[in-house]
């Protein structure tokens, strides 16, 4: 199984099937090894394609003056255009208020629309603690009743990492408004973000609150009930991701639980997730099961996949060759069909992009 140093050096890998399969599963399970923001700049430099990096993906990694002077001088080179641009600039608001102040006038001369956002993101962090709690609870109000696309994210995802980093949310207070926002209004915004910070607290009594949320039918919520239990990444919570597994009857559910489990770098996650397939006989979920390892770099997966690719699997819901190819390389196994694999990847890709393109 995969472990994070052992994914790190190969975001900057030459085959971009194998650095985005780095950087998502660094991104997917929160660990974020020392310097992962300096590879992904350094990938991003190096790819003909720069849209071709995953740095959507890479927006939460931790930055360092290093990184938010590189992306500056990136973004100001005009080296960057296009979505690519636009998720280089969502990395640099991304980064901690303090690294940001520094460089305002910079940022301001870029981008007037950046240096507002990165200004607000500033004066936050100078706010007292009573300030930002209100202007948390202030946020929460305004942002109720939105469509979700309406829905100012990245102000509410600052203000709650302030409110964590700064330990003003504490566990106990934080489970109790939870409980009774989740029993009043489950889908509200401000039951999304105390689910994720309940998640980021890591309040294991929170648990049983994660799993009812898990199986909403609302995304929001199903998606941050998932990340939470994936930060809490314990024991208890792959057992009970099992026993759901083995008596729920829901196929949305099902695959979701799957996702859940293939992003806990635990020993008994991929011991889960074997036992699971080799009972499972739907065409769907065999094939998510098996992709769920090779996210995880299960060595013992390979066998299976390698026959799946053989036999046929559900391709309209997963691309099974191109994880097995992107697990292999990481786990340095070499397979007489790699080869071949990487090439009828590549015709496909181009394929797909024939038929877009019209």
């Amino acid at each position: 199984m995969f472990n994070p140093d052992q994914v790190k050096p190969f975001i900057t890998h030459a085959d971009p099937l194998v650095s985005n399969a780095a950087i998502r599963f660094l991104a997917e399970t929160y660990k974020y090894p020392q310097d992962i923001s300096a590879l992904v700049l350094e990938k991003l430099v190096s790819a003909p394609r720069k849209e071709d990096v995953y740095l959507h993906r890479a927006a939460a990694f931790p930055q360092t003056k290093v990184t938010v002077q590189a992306m500056l001088h990136l973004l100001n080179a005009g080296m960057v255009t296009g979505n690519a641009r636009i998720f280089l600039s969502r990395m640099l608001l991304g980064s901690n208020p303090d690294l940001l102040k520094p460089v305002l006038e910079q940022i301001k001369a870029l981008d007037e629309d950046l240096y507002e956002e990165a200004a607000e993101y500033v004066q936050i962090s100078d706010l007292s603690d009573a300030e930002v709690r209100n202007l948390f609870n202030e946020e929460t109000q305004k942002n109720s009743g939105l469509d979700y696309g309406d829905i100012d994210y990245d102000k509410l995802d600052l203000l709650l990492s302030e409110l964590i980093e700064r330990e003003i949310l504490q566990p106990r207070e934080t489970m109790d408004e939870l409980q009774e926002q989740y029993t009043l209004d489950p889908e509200s915004i401000r039951s999304v973000y105390l689910i994720q910070a309940a998640g980021k607290l890591k309040i294991s009594y929170a648990l049983p609150l994660f799993y009812d949320a898990l199986k909403s039918d609302n995304d929001l919520v199903a998606e941050q009930a998932a990340d939470a239990l994936v930060r809490v990444g314990s024991e208890e919570v792959i057992g009970k991701l099992v026993q759901m597994y083995n008596e729920e009857t829901d196929g949305f559910l099902l695959l979701s639980l799957v996702d859940v489990l293939s992003r806990i770098l635990l020993p008994s996650a991929e011991e889960a997730l074997i036992a699971l397939l080799e009972k499972e006989d739907h065409f769907t979920r065999i094939a998510k099961l098996a992709d769920g390892l090779c996210r995880l770099g299960s060595e013992q997966a390979v066998p299976v996949v390698q026959e799946l690719v053989k036999i046929g699997y559900d391709k309209d819901y997963v691309e099974l060759k191109e994880s097995v190819y992107a697990c292999c390389v990481m786990l340095g196994r070499v397979l007489p069909e790699l080869d071949e694999w990487r090439k009828e990847i590549a015709k496909e890709d181009e394929e797909r992009m024939n038929k877009l393109r019209g």
